[in-house]
């Protein structure tokens, strides 16, 4: 029997899994100089989010609704790749803008139609995995000094011993409410997806006798199915939770197409659903998977930990959307699809819970890490699985540059690696820029002009206070005096209202119980501003809010803009099911507010605040829109200083979803050049035409300078520059000019 001989080749670190966790951290393993290969057995990258599959890539900032959220780094820069360049939204397009920014690595080898499996241990260690290359019949040795399993099901962790958990863990274990009262070995269920288009003439479906029925609406419970013509919306044909979702994979694949033609068929042929014109365009042949295997780090990531919002000290990522539970009999179910628990911010997730705790060169990414089947509810979304991608494509890059294990790096290096993410526009909640290398931490920040925040005036509804309702916004000053609300009663006579100030951890934080004043006003019926008088010290560049307590019969101004730096709530369920804690949760739009002294939160001095996101702070220089461009922001030291790279981290509206989105923010910085003072005078040494990016790298011959001047000469649209970070390094390219 002819049999390949395996083809060696050997790596610093290698990747297995070219989902978006994968591809992420193959790319940032290979930006840091480590020799990398990305093995995934699919023809094309993406996973859960490629064409073959087509799930939104959802995230933090749970499709919009929550701001400041939107996850940042590789997985921005590919969104920002497929916004400026795929105008349907086509997955193929998409497939591939993650194959060219792959390619363009030369740090990084892709296999692509390759299985990675049989990994050889020695005394602990994986020393290399055979991969399988089906198009080519070719077979690899692949030997590298870390491994990390991005494939989801985690095959080769699997192989090589890794520790892993499967199923719910059981209410007492972790202390999780949400948890079944006994464990058993239950998980949530993978999802076929299909596409339906308006062919612009009624047409009838025969289904086949294989599909399965649904006359009635009643018969598909709780499973709205009205919005069929949005496409990609039908999740909740989910099966195999009951099963082995790994054994079991071909059964669930063949179920799920006799459902989704059953589904069809009842939109198509039991009721009116509007869908005569409408024809299936296309149906999956690849279950969407959200659970299988979870491999047991040093740590293992709990429902408590993400309710509490913690913040660990090895953070390394975040997560924001809410702890998505689908019940395991899916479709077969009578109970609704799914039940959520929505957070009220965003809880980090620690580098301990991103390698195998008894395989020591394995690092983890995406839906395998270390945590609970509660916890999975928010880790498994694949914008948090980039993240989570990027932070352990980093963390191999540096267990090759100190010769040292993941656990000993998170052990010695958890600084380096958290200020290594920073750098590479990660955010990290409760992590700024400390790293000793940036040279504008040195600097003082000067700009051209700045804006002041300008809260809209005029209400395009009103909201009743039948419920505590919210507003937070940063203060720049020491102290409040007073805050003006645009209020309206309904009563023929005047009503008191209570105002309670608070203060939150960041700005779309309403977490606090604790009133710093509570002050009383009275509204006459009609509508108008209504000032409510605080006097006291503040902590300036600090979030804080006003709650209104419920009157019958006010209303509260809202409008629909949202200036940066402010956030609304209400007082609202937490979850969607029962018994359901309830709190303000964050919504979108403004409550209609005026605050005296006014507020000044877009100063130069923001851009070296060491978080490049509203957190806080606004952390955010924006020029006065009254002004005209060109304006400008400046950095000066009181004694010259050598540079040749600068890290400019510009405002692509963190409240916008990427995905699904064609164009460039207007708010972006477009034109602008970069200029260092050298003897007194003023020196071009970069210019940028054209930029639709939110992080610009800028490189150029190392100068001696005392001032560096970014000059920005247009946006694409937006009347404000608008800048988050400034970074500036000596990386070391030639010669000093002075």
């Amino acid at each position: 029997m002819r049999r390949a001989k395996a083809i060696e080749r050997e790596y610093d670190v290698v990747v297995v899994g070219g989902g978006l966790a994968g591809v992420c951290a193959a790319i940032a393993s290979a930006r840091l100089g480590a020799k990398t290969a990305l093995v995934q057995d699919r023809p094309v990258l993406g996973g859960n989010s490629s064409s073959e599959i087509r799930v939104p890539v959802g995230g933090a900032d749970c499709v919009g609704q929550y701001r400041y959220s939107r996850e940042t780094g590789i997985i921005d820069e590919l969104l920002t790749e497929n916004a400026r360049r795929n105008p349907l939204n086509s997955r193929s397009v998409w497939d591939h803008v993650l194959w060219e920014a792959c390619k363009r690595e030369p740090n990084l080898t892709l296999y692509l139609n390759t299985v990675g499996k049989e990994p050889h241990v020695e005394g602990g260690r994986i020393e290399w995995i055979i991969a399988e290359q089906l198009t080519t019949e070719k077979i690899f040795r692949l030997r590298a000094k870390v491994f990390i399993d991005a494939s989801g099901d985690g095959r080769v962790a699997y192989e090589a011993g890794a520790e892993f958990r499967k199923g719910r863990e059981g209410r007492e274990e972790f202390g999780e409410w949400m948890a079944p009262e006994r464990p058993d070995d239950h998980t949530m269920g993978n999802t076929l997806m299909f596409l339906a288009r308006d062919v612009g003439r009624p047409v009838p479906f025969d289904p086949p006798d294989w599909a399965y029925d649904f006359p009635t609406d009643d018969d598909l419970p709780g499973r709205h199915h009205a919005h069929f013509h949005s496409n990609e919306a039908f999740w909740w044909i989910e099966l195999g939770g009951l099963w082995d979702t790994i054994a079991d994979a071909e059964k669930i694949r063949d179920e799920l197409i006799r459902f989704v033609y059953g589904v069809w068929d009842h939109i198509k042929n039991h009721g009116d659903h509007g869908a005569d014109t409408y024809a299936l365009d296309w149906v999956g042949v690849i279950p969407g998977k959200r659970e299988s295997r979870r491999f047991v780090g040093d740590y293992i990531l709990t429902q408590n930990d993400i309710e509490s919002l913690r913040i660990f000290e090895d953070a390394v990522a975040y997560s924001g959307w809410p702890i998505d539970l689908h019940p395991p009999a899916g479709i077969l179910g009578k109970q609704p699809p799914a039940r959520s628990l929505f957070l009220r911010g965003r809880p980090t997730i620690p580098f301990r819970c991103l390698y195998s705790r008894n395989v020591k060169n394995l690092l983890l990414a995406g839906r395998n890490i270390s945590v609970t089947h509660v916890a999975l509810g928010t880790t498994r979304l694949m914008a948090t699985c980039a993240i989570i991608g990027q932070a352990a494509g980093t963390a191999a890059s540096l267990c090759v540059k100190h010769g040292k294990t993941p656990r000993e790096v998170g052990r010695d290096h958890i600084r380096e690696l958290q200020q290594l993410l920073l750098k590479q526009d990660c955010y990290i909640p409760g992590v700024r820029n400390e790293d000793p290398e940036d040279l504008a931490r040195r600097a003082k920040a000067v700009a051209s002009s700045e804006a002041t925040l300008r809260p809209p005036q005029r209400a395009d509804e009103f909201r009743p206070l039948d419920r505590p309702r919210a507003q937070s916004f940063v203060l720049s000053g020491p102290r409040l005096e007073r805050v003006r609300l645009y209020l309206k009663n309904e009563n023929s006579e005047p009503v008191k209202v209570l105002a309670h100030l608070r203060r939150g951890e960041f700005i779309d934080d309403f977490r606090s119980e604790e009133d710093l004043k509570v002050t009383e006003a009275e509204v006459p019926p009609g509508e108008g501003w209504v000032e409510f008088n605080f006097s006291v010290e503040v902590e300036p560049d600090s979030p804080y809010w006003v709650l209104l307590e419920p009157v019958a019969g006010v209303f509260w101004g809202f409008s629909n803009e949202e200036p940066l730096g402010t956030q609304a709530g209400a007082w609202d369920k937490l979850a969607d099911f029962e018994p359901c804690p309830e709190g303000i949760r964050r919504h979108r739009g403004t409550y209609l507010f005026q605050v005296e002294p006014e507020i000044r939160p877009y100063g130069a001095e923001q851009v070296l605040s060491g978080v490049s996101r509203p957190e806080r702070s606004t952390n955010l220089w924006m020029s006065d829109p009254e002004k005209p461009f060109p304006q400008w922001l400046e950095l000066r030291w009181p004694e010259e200083v050598e540079f040749d790279t600068v890290y400019l981290t510009f405002d692509n509206n963190l409240d916008r979803p990427l995905w699904g989105y064609y164009g460039v923010a207007p708010e972006l910085v477009r034109d602008y050049r970069l200029l260092a003072r050298v003897g007194g005078e003023w020196r071009e040494m970069a210019k940028v035409e054209g930029n639709y990016k939110r992080r610009n790298v800028v490189k150029f011959e190392r100068v001696r300078a005392d001032a560096l001047r970014l000059e920005v000469l247009a946006t694409n649209g937006e009347r404000s520059a608008r800048v988050f970070e400034v970074r500036v390094y000596n990386e070391g390219r030639g010669s000093p000019q002075s």
